[in-house]
């Protein structure tokens, strides 16, 4: 689901108007739930411990706004009661979604860019993989790349390089690859015409 597209927002303490989301306060080691609504204003709708009921709230929430669409387009139908086993595998899940983007935040800053890199006098390019430009053989071959995440750090000449002969450029190599744009849309017409305005942003929940 898209949820960023449903004004959903999970493991984020967001500030801005028109919002629903939930997140751990690590200081009161409590779970909020909590709707910004229209006017900037925050409802609060739990605060506490229990992370399992904090995941349903917030998991019933998304429920009503998708049937208030579906109902909408004519295609209603109705979400089934989560079980206490449901509930538990969502808590977990949204406890390890937090780990997972911290970690991800980690080694966001430390993977190296797509592009070119001047490497012990020789010209290196990242796609996922380290590969080198062979003068010899005059053709890109894959690197194993040193041990460790900083050698390559100042070394980064970017997308482009100032090449004196074609064959030089990653581009014309077997291995370069075109990059993939990451986002992706839902193939649910609901989702594709989503409209966040359509929810109830003065109410409390």
């Amino acid at each position: 689901m898209p949820l960023e597209k449903m004004r959903f927002f999970i493991g984020e303490d967001r500030k801005e108007p028109r919002c629903f989301g939930i997140y751990h306060d690590d200081e009161a080691d409590r779970w909020i739930v909590y709707k910004n609504k229209a006017d900037g204003s925050r409802a609060v709708r739990y605060a506490g411990p229990d992370e399992a009921y904090a995941a349903q709230e917030i998991w019933e929430k998304i429920n009503s706004e998708i049937e208030l669409r579906r109902a909408r387009a004519g295609a209603s139908r109705k979400a089934k009661p989560m079980s206490n086993g449901q509930k538990a595998l969502i808590a977990m899940a949204i406890a390890a979604s937090l780990a997972f983007a911290g970690v991800c935040a980690y080694f966001a800053v430390r993977a190296p860019r797509r592009g070119y890199y001047r490497f012990n006098d020789s010209i290196l390019y990242y796609q996922d993989y380290w590969y080198f430009f062979d003068d010899g053989a005059g053709e890109w071959e894959e690197y194993s790349a040193p041990g460790g995440d900083d050698w390559y750090q100042d070394a980064y000449y970017g997308e482009t390089y100032p090449f004196e002969d074609s064959a030089d450029d990653f581009s014309q190599s077997e291995y370069y690859a075109e990059p993939q744009d990451d986002s992706s849309d839902s193939d649910s017409s609901i989702f594709d015409s989503w409209d966040s305005f359509d929810t109830d942003w003065s109410s409390d929940w």
